[in-house]
């Protein structure tokens, strides 16, 4: 029996290590994914490359502009500091990587639930819903942004 009970406790203090490791690789994630396409050539080709196809208009601006959003912005998150605010741009920058390249990838004919799992499928699918969580939850008690609460509130 208190096994049983054992599964309804409440976590204690560690319940938000996921959270933690979940915003901190996801922001070490866009960061790399970022730089990349901001300092190596062959990245920032296939970037431009990408977003010229994607019908994006200015595209030498937007894509250098996008991947130093990535990399910025997941920098931050990996940090915890302006959390909500780096997974809404984030989330931003794939909701168009979903819209304008991701569904292509989806053939048609398809009915709602395997069009539905193809979706799911896409990786931008997952980064939208992790910058829902994070947007949601914050940073946890373990980030730049909870320092920057706590310091406020006295």
């Amino acid at each position: 029996m208190a096994r049983c009970l054992a599964l309804f406790r409440s976590p204690g203090s560690y319940c938000f290590l996921p959270l933690t490791l979940m915003r901190v690789a996801f922001g070490l994630f866009f960061f790399a994914s970022g730089f990349n396409k901001v300092f190596v050539p062959a990245n920032q080709a296939l970037m431009l490359e990408t977003i010229t196809e994607a019908g994006i208009p200015f595209p030498e601006v937007m894509s250098v502009f996008v991947a130093s959003c990535e990399t910025l912005f997941g920098l931050m998150l990996a940090f915890g500091l302006l959390t909500r605010l780096g997974a809404l741009v984030l989330m931003i920058i794939s909701l168009v990587a979903l819209s304008t390249v991701g569904l292509h990838h989806i053939p048609d004919g398809l009915n709602l639930l395997t069009w539905y799992s193809w979706l799911l499928y896409l990786p931008e699918s997952s980064y939208i819903l992790m910058c829902v969580m994070l947007m949601v939850q914050g940073c946890g008690p373990w980030g730049i942004d909870r320092l920057i609460a706590q310091r406020c509130s006295q």
